[in-house]
C-alpha cells in the first residue's frame, strides 16, 4: 500500500510537470505568432533577454541578433525617447507596477517609427523586480495622421483668422468707434478668462467673439450709431435689435466655438433684465456673462459722440454694484482684480497688434 501511494505521487507530480510544459509551450507560441506586436524583455541594465517574431517585422533585428548581445537602446530614436524610457524603468522599479508611454524608435534600416509600449515588471522569487516586459504596437500611422490633422486645424483657423479680421475691417470703415470697442472688450474679456484660469479654448473663444460680438450693428443706419445725443427709445430699440442681427450673420457658420449664441447673450443679464431673450443667469453662457462685463467697463471707460469718457474707477464701480444682480460675481471680481493689481490697462492696449498676430499666439 505504502509503495502504490508513493507511486500516485510520483504520477501526479510527473502530471503537473506535464501541463506546465503544456503551458509553457502554449505561452511561447502565442508571443511568437504576434507578428505585428514587439513582445521585448530585458533586465534592468537594459540588455536584451527575449526578441519575439513581432520585434523582428518591425525592427529588422533578428532575436539572434541582439539576445543577450544588444541593450534596448538600439531601438531608441533620439535623447527624448531615452530619456522617457528611463524615467518610465525608474517608475516601474519604484512602485513595481506596470506603466504605459509613447517612445520615438528606430528600425535596423533607420526607418523613425513611434510605438506605445505596455510596461511590467519581472520578479525573482523575493519578489524583487530584475527586469522589464514591454508589449509595443506601432502607431507610426496614428502619429502622423494627427500631424496632419493639426496642420490643417491650424491652417484653418488661420482661415478664420483671416475672415474675422476682414469682418472687423468692414465693422470699422462703417463706424470706427464700434471697431475699436470690439477691440477692447475683446482684450479686456480674454484677460478675465485668463485670470479666471479658463482653458485655453475658452480664452481663445472669449477673444474671437469679442473681436466680432457687435457685427449686428452693421445693420443699423450710421447716423444713428454717431448720434451725437442719446438716443430716444424708439432709436435704442432698433440698437437692442443687433444681438439678434449678429446671430443671423453667424448662426450658419460652422464655427469651432459657439461664436453665434455667444453674440446673441451678450446683452443678457443674470436677473432676467436684459434683451433680446430676457434669458436668467443659468441659462447664459459663461462666455457672454464675461463678454457682457467687458462690454459694458469698456463702453463706460471710453469716450462716446454723446458723451465723454468715464472713469475705470465709475466703470468698475458699476459693475461691482450690480455684481449678483447683473453681472456674474466671479467675473465682476476678476474684472476688478486685472484693474487694481495692474495686470490690466486699456491705455497698454491701446495699440493692438493685428487679429492675425494675436490669434497666432493661441494656436
Amino acid at each position: 500500500m505504502k509503495s502504490h501511494k508513493k507511486d500516485s505521487n510520483c504520477i501526479k507530480k510527473d502530471g503537473n510537470i506535464d501541463q506546465n510544459m503544456k503551458k509553457n509551450k502554449l505561452l511561447a507560441n502565442i508571443l511568437e505568432s504576434s507578428s505585428s506586436v514587439s513582445i521585448i524583455s530585458t533586465d534592468l541594465n537594459q540588455n536584451i533577454l527575449y526578441w519575439n517574431t513581432g520585434a523582428e517585422n518591425i525592427f529588422g533585428y533578428q532575436a539572434s541578433d541582439v539576445i543577450g548581445k544588444k541593450k534596448i537602446q538600439i531601438i531608441y530614436d533620439g535623447q527624448e525617447s531615452k530619456k522617457n524610457a528611463l524615467k518610465a524603468k525608474r517608475q516601474i522599479i519604484s512602485t513595481k507596477e506596470g506603466t504605459e508611454c509613447e517612445l520615438q524608435q528606430i528600425s535596423k534600416s533607420g526607418k523613425k517609427l513611434w510605438s506605445r509600449m505596455t510596461l511590467t515588471p519581472c520578479f525573482d522569487e523575493n519578489e524583487n523586480v530584475i527586469g522589464i516586459l514591454g508589449i509595443g504596437i506601432d502607431i507610426t500611422q496614428n502619429k502622423r495622421s494627427e500631424q496632419n490633422l493639426r496642420e490643417t486645424m491650424k491652417k484653418l483657423k488661420k482661415t478664420l483668422t483671416g475672415m474675422i479680421y476682414a469682418t472687423e475691417l468692414i465693422i470699422e470703415t462703417r463706424d470706427p468707434y464700434t471697431a475699436g470697442h470690439q477691440r477692447r472688450v475683446a482684450m479686456l474679456a480674454k484677460a478675465i478668462a485668463e485670470n479666471m484660469n479658463l482653458t485655453k479654448q475658452q480664452v481663445e473663444c472669449i477673444y474671437i467673439v469679442g473681436m466680432i460680438h457687435d457685427i449686428g450693428k452693421i445693420s443699423i443706419p450710421a447716423e444713428i450709431l454717431s448720434m451725437p445725443r442719446r438716443l430716444t427709445s424708439a432709436e435704442f430699440n432698433l440698437i437692442k435689435n443687433h444681438p439678434q442681427s449678429g446671430y443671423e450673420i453667424f448662426k450658419k457658420i460652422n464655427f469651432p466655438w459657439p461664436i453665434a449664441d455667444i453674440v446673441l447673450q451678450h446683452h443678457e443679464r443674470i436677473n432676467g433684465t436684459g434683451y433680446p431673450n430676457g434669458l436668467v443667469g443659468k441659462d447664459i453662457m459663461l462666455e457672454a456673462k464675461i463678454l457682457m462685463v467687458a462690454d459694458v467697463v469698456e463702453a463706460m471707460a471710453s469716450h462716446r459722440p454723446y458723451r465723454a469718457a468715464f472713469s475705470i474707477t465709475r466703470a468698475l464701480g458699476e459693475v461691482k454694484q450690480n455684481s449678483g444682480i447683473l453681472y456674474n460675481p466671479d467675473i465682476v471680481d476678476s474684472c476688478v482684480e486685472l484693474f487694481k493689481k495692474g495686470k490690466f490697462s486699456f491705455d497698454s492696449n491701446n495699440s493692438i497688434s493685428p487679429l492675425l498676430k494675436d490669434i497666432n499666439v493661441l494656436l
